[in-house]
């Protein structure tokens, strides 16, 4: 019993303790997590002929010992592979069906939902505990060994990790859950075979953010004069919906795209990424050196297993899942595997702060020199003697390069969201060497 002639001070401390257990004991939102990660880091069986397995090869307990087993990607005639399926070079009979199993028994936090993402060449079916629960490039109807795809891929539309929502409803909490996958060719000649797919577990819904008011300069700084500078960190709570996201009379964020939400506490993907930025190895790099380092990281984090042509696409169905809602940056990275301007120009802001650098977070549009603009969004990075380098991690994070603010390309390409100039060929000159 607290005594009513206890001190002032002894009342503040006891009213902080009880807001912190208050705090403690509020709901937290589960982040994303990956329950079969895509290539070598899981192993499938499989099996290979022109008979189909025997009955209830798609459900568990299903006595698969006598298949083969290999890491992802699996196939042949395929140059990224972890498991080369054994065919004659050059057959032009090979069985059009190769048949796919994998046990996985992870229970679902309330609220959450289920994704794959699956790359398959040509076509596929994909089962949940006996249940078909997606089609890949397949005819409609019954589906047998010999049921070729619908059509060849090419070079042009492989390689994409196509996102494919997974009703909940199927899957087992403390029982051995079986992703079961049948992937077809469009021909017996067909010369090459691609199967990888990715389980990933989807935040709950969340309520549309509120900004606090220690995130409010910084997204000022952004949505006004489209510049955070280089003394400016990113607080916890900063949101970008993009450019027509609209705070509503809450100071609740709404935008048709993703909400992009920085939340350091509750992004444990967010936080491996910025304690790589603060590493021993990176700070012992020159500035321009780390720079380089960061663009290439985040350009390997944000390109897609396809390749960077399906970088667009991916975010696109990145939106679609998750139009107006809360999506922690790291959460961007693990469900996607991918990211355009603005989430790579943010990632590099808070890992460059991180890193000792002074990054600067910039958006305008791109100069393509064709009618009308591309919205853009790009970093800077000031040196020590001043100078100050433009730096694109989305149109050259694979091969670094960082010309000043004043280089005639970087004057002419680089507009602000009117399509006035960014920047100028005058500047002032370095006033000390970069060490």
């Amino acid at each position: 019993m607290i005594s009513p002639h206890a001190s002032a001070p002894r009342d503040s401390r006891l009213l902080l303790f009880l807001a912190l257990v208050v705090t403690c004991l509020l709901p937290r939102a589960a982040a994303a997590r990956s329950l079969l990660e895509a290539g070598a880091a899981t192993e499938w069986k499989f099996l290979t002929g022109t008979n189909a397995p025997g009955k209830g090869w798609r459900d568990a307990g299903f006595k698969d010992s006598s298949w083969q087993s290999g890491k992802a990607p699996l196939g042949y005639g395929e140059s990224r592979l972890s498991t080369k399926l054994a065919f004659e070079e050059g057959a032009t009979n090979r069985p059009i069906t190769t048949w796919f199993r994998r046990e996985v028994t992870a229970p679902l936090q309330k609220g959450e939902g289920l994704a794959l993402l699956l790359c398959a060449d040509d076509g596929a079916v994909v089962y949940l505990n006996g249940k078909e629960i997606a089609r890949h490039n397949m005819p409609t109807g019954d589906i047998t060994p010999a049921t070729t795809a619908r059509f060849a891929l090419t070079n042009r539309i492989e390689g994409h990790y196509r996102r494919i929502h997974v009703p909940t409803k199927s899957w087992r909490e403390r029982k051995p859950n079986v992703l079961a996958v049948e992937v077809h060719q469009a021909s017996p000649a067909d010369d090459d075979c691609f199967f990888d797919l990715a389980l990933k577990t989807v935040p709950p819904d969340e309520q549309r953010p509120k900004v606090p008011a220690e995130a409010r300069a910084a997204m000022n700084d952004y949505y006004k004069r489209h510049y955070v500078g280089p003394d400016t960190k990113i607080p916890n709570g900063y949101v970008d919906g993009g450019r027509h996201m609209q705070l509503d009379d809450e100071g609740r964020a709404r935008s048709g795209r993703e909400i992009l939400l920085v939340d350091r506490a509750r992004d444990s993907e967010l936080e491996k990424h910025l304690a790589y930025a603060r590493s021993t190895n990176l700070l012992s790099l020159t500035p321009i050196e780390r720079t380089q380092r960061l663009a290439e990281y985040i350009d390997r984090l944000t390109t897609p297993p396809g390749g960077p042509r399906w970088t667009g696409p991916a975010v696109e169905e990145l939106t679609e899942a998750f139009a107006n809602k809360p999506l922690r940056i790291g959460d961007v990275l693990d469900q996607g595997n991918a990211g355009v301007c603005r989430h790579r120009s943010l990632l590099f802001k808070l890992m460059g702060d991180e890193a000792g650098l002074r990054p600067a977070l910039v958006r305008g549009n791109y100069n393509t020199g064709r009618p009308g603009q591309g919205a853009h969004a790009w970093n800077e990075v000031t040196l020590p003697d001043g100078r100050r380098l433009l730096v694109d991690v989305m149109h050259n994070g694979g091969k670094p390069k960082f010309p000043e603010v004043t280089d005639p390309i970087v004057v002419k390409h680089y507009l602000k969201p009117d399509d006035s100039p960014w920047y100028s060929t005058n500047a002032p000159a370095a006033t000390k060497p970069v060490p």
